[in-house]
């Protein structure tokens, strides 16, 4: 049963690839071949994975058990799992999360990587900047660009070349034998106080519970604005990042100006209100826009679809943002995004909401007209 439910769900989102897969029932493993391709953005889903064929797109993979990756993949590769082994190549950026993730020799990051877990091992080469949080980090092979570590113990392995900063938190000063090349400054940050796990988790929960209680009236009432800000951040991007990124940057400074006058101190307050709620919307708007992408819903969304969509990608940000560093690393894109999404959809929302009756026209003739009276 538990093979049959994870294989359903990998095809749902993935049909087009479903004759490339090929299941190993001795090691209870999805397996993607060599010559194995498919070109659109898909999701897969099983107890062990091991991925060698190539993506076109962007890849998600995730597993309760474990991930070995030696493919390729052209987009970004996002890999939640118990345990991870990356190799192969990623021509975009990588992020993972796993209780033991290793990133081997034979790996290549050509973007940025964000890597989380347990025990984190990094003997790639990863040629944008990496943020690494874990509890312990072995660090080797090649960085092109700036290395954030946040864990308890960190060692740096011999020839190991980092070509920016080392900016690192650990409660002990970081040693290093003499071939390990570092272009820019090593940093030591000062750690700080860290909750345990469970406690975020359950204030995450309640978190996720008070969103999704402020989302269900808001796509109740306004699911024209709702669905308007999702189609324009799966349309138009570039146009969404532009407007949320002018939205968060000027909008402080446009309600500090009219707070400045005594006129427009009342002003200044609806402003801070409603920048208030377009700050927290955001990520409603990108729950939405995930929840639709993972759920694959086609047809006409019905309340209780969009509640779906709704609930699962609230889950997914609460979930993600429980675990160390990574509510930091997404809450800036979901804020843009979101506050950007919203306010394409608020300006170009139709001038009359509702239908207009047209003018009344001239009255209607009689049938019979009686001829004009004439005067002998």
């Amino acid at each position: 049963m538990t093979r049959r439910l994870f294989i359903l769900a990998w095809l749902l989102v993935a049909p087009a690839a479903a004759n490339a897969y090929q299941w190993r029932a001795d090691t209870n493993t999805l397996v993607l071949p060599a010559d194995g391709r498919f070109e659109e953005e898909t999701l897969w889903a099983a107890n062990k994975l091991d991925i060698q064929g190539k993506a076109g797109r962007d890849l998600w993979l995730l597993a309760a058990h474990s991930v070995r990756f030696d493919g390729e993949s052209a987009g970004d590769l996002r890999v939640l799992a118990g345990t991870a082994v990356l190799g192969g190549d990623i021509r975009q950026n990588l992020l993972a999360y796993a209780k033991g993730l290793q990133l081997t020799t034979n790996a290549t990051v050509r973007g940025e990587a964000a890597l989380f877990g347990a025990a984190v091992i990094c003997e790639g080469a990863v040629e944008g900047d990496a943020w690494i949080v874990a509890k312990s980090v072995t660090l080797g092979g090649r960085w092109g660009g700036r290395v954030r570590i946040h864990a308890d113990e960190i060692r740096i392995a011999p020839d190991t070349q980092i070509a920016g900063d080392l900016v690192y938190t650990s409660p002990k000063p970081l040693a290093y034998d003499a071939s390990v090349s570092i272009g820019g400054d090593v940093v030591q940050t000062a750690a700080l106080p860290k909750a345990p796990l469970r406690a975020r988790m359950v204030l995450h929960g309640y978190l996720f519970l008070a969103a999704l209680l402020a989302g269900m009236p808001f796509v109740g009432f306004f699911p024209d604005l709702a669905g308007g800000a999702v189609r324009r951040l799966r349309l138009s991007p570039w146009r969404v990042l532009a407007a949320g990124a002018l939205t968060v940057l000027f909008g402080p400074f446009l309600i500090a100006f009219a707070a400045m006058t005594i006129v427009g101190l009342p002003l200044a307050l609806l402003l801070g209100a409603l920048y208030g709620a377009l700050a927290y919307l955001s990520h409603i708007v990108i729950a939405l826009w995930l929840g639709h992408r993972l759920l694959r819903a086609t047809g006409p969304q019905t309340f209780a679809r969009v509640l779906s969509s709704l609930a699962t990608g609230l889950f997914l940000l609460y979930f993600a943002a429980a675990l160390p560093g990574v509510a930091s690393f997404i809450a800036l894109p979901v804020l843009v995004l979101g506050s950007g999404a919203l306010a394409l959809a608020f300006l170009q929302r139709p001038a009359f909401p509702f239908p207009v009756p047209p003018p009344p026209g001239p009255p209607p003739l009689p049938k019979n007209p009686e001829p004009p009276e004439t005067t002998e």
